[in-house]
């Protein structure tokens, strides 16, 4: 990947903090470092509660005041005319929040040109949540933002029909989110063990079917919890990990399912792990699961493919290459669609899952990895005038 250009590229969102920012954070980031290693001059501005998340060149996060959903930050109101007038691209990762608000408004003063990369904001699921909130942040920047915008990035073609279904006519580009599949060929603990504080030294006794993503409610975890107590024989045979950090408090209401459905003894919830913790866990895994009611493009499934597990997630997740590649088994985001893929993962003989797990790696390597993802984006925006 070479740059087409000299032009220069600011990249903004909300947050690089996992819980905060989540895949959103990490896919900006990721695509800046692979375009920043190809000679192209990127950087990206966020916002941070606590601390900073990147030490990095090029990252900039400035620290938010007020409510954390606002991700307003006054640093960076002093900043936005300064950082708009050093770059000829902007790149807005989501929407909705403060960050938008001030560079969206100060780059459409510069006359900067806007992509607008979505991230599975026009998910049904996503539109439908706080409605009216949304109409003001509308009114008062948003579709002034989306009117500036000359190129959208969508994630999937799905997330394309969904652009377009906005009403919105600027041209579209389908690229995905990527992944560096290398460290996860050689890292991680590989007897499944952790440590974390919810759970101490928790080693694998059984089969593992594991969810790595945050607990929130979009997430299916209650569907997939009365699945699992559904499974019968099979349930007994296998433990269900469930890794991620909580959101909002919903981690109470699954901790509740779980003892309501009497789950107890093949059900772990070991809350948010680190960076070794998490290639632990995905190389001591199985079975990966995701039942989300609403995905853009989750990095979590390209976790699993790169470690090379078979993959049970909804067509929410919009990811129909990796099943139509022999990678897992589908299904809808309902108790009994989850059941029945759920069951039909369970009940393959591991010689089948590993198959179906080597065919999601070939799959990632051969068309998800951030190398070419980037240089994909890249000549999309070339193609537009616009790298």
């Amino acid at each position: 990947m070479n740059p087409h250009s000299g032009l220069s590229h600011l990249h903004f969102t909300q947050s690089l903090e996992p819980l905060q920012g989540g895949g959103l954070g990490v896919s900006t980031v990721a695509l800046h470092r692979e375009w920043v290693n190809a000679g192209v001059i990127s950087r990206v501005c966020s916002t941070y509660g606590d601390s900073p998340q990147y030490g990095m060149e090029g990252v900039l996060e400035f620290r938010r005041s007020g409510p954390d959903f606002l991700f307003y930050s006054p640093e960076l109101r002093r900043r936005a005319r300064e950082l708009v007038g050093s770059a000829d691209v902007l790149h807005a990762h989501g929407f909705y929040v403060g960050t938008n608000l001030l560079l969206g408004r100060e780059g459409r003063r510069q006359g900067r040109a806007l992509i607008c990369h979505v991230h599975g904001f026009f998910e049904p699921w996503s539109l439908r949540r706080s409605r009216w909130k949304k109409r003001l942040v509308h009114w008062l920047f948003e579709d002034a933002n989306f009117r500036h915008a000359r190129l959208w990035r969508a994630l999937t073609g799905k997330e394309a029909d969904q652009i377009r279904a906005c009403g919105i006519r600027a041209p579209i580009v389908v690229v995905p989110v990527g992944l560096d599949p290398s460290a996860y060929t050689t890292a991680g603990q590989s007897d499944g063990t952790i440590d974390t504080p919810l759970a101490p030294r928790l080693a694998k006794t059984r089969p593992r079917v594991l969810f790595l993503s945050r607990l929130h409610p979009k997430k299916g975890l209650d569907l997939l919890l009365e699945a699992w107590a559904s499974l019968a024989g099979l349930q007994r045979d296998w433990e269900l990990i469930i890794a991620g950090p909580d959101e909002g408090g919903y981690a109470a209401t699954i901790d509740g399912q779980i003892l309501r459905l009497g789950l107890a003894d093949s059900v772990r919830r070991v809350g948010k792990v680190g960076y070794d913790a998490k290639l632990g866990l995905l190389r001591s895994a199985d079975l990966f699961v995701l039942p989300s009611r609403s995905e853009g493009f989750t990095s979590a499934i390209l976790e699993a493919m790169a470690m090379g597990r078979p993959v049970v997630a909804t067509r929410s997740c919009n990811f129909p290459e990796l099943f139509a590649a022999g990678g897992g088994w589908d299904c809808d985001a309902t108790t009994g669609s989850v059941l029945a893929a759920l069951g039909a993962a369970l009940s393959a003989s591991e010689a089948e899952r590993q198959q179906r797990g080597q065919a999601g790696r070939r799959l990632l390597e051969e068309r998800f990895t951030w190398k070419r993802i980037a240089a994909g984006l890249l000549d999309a925006c070339a193609a537009h005038g616009l790298a």
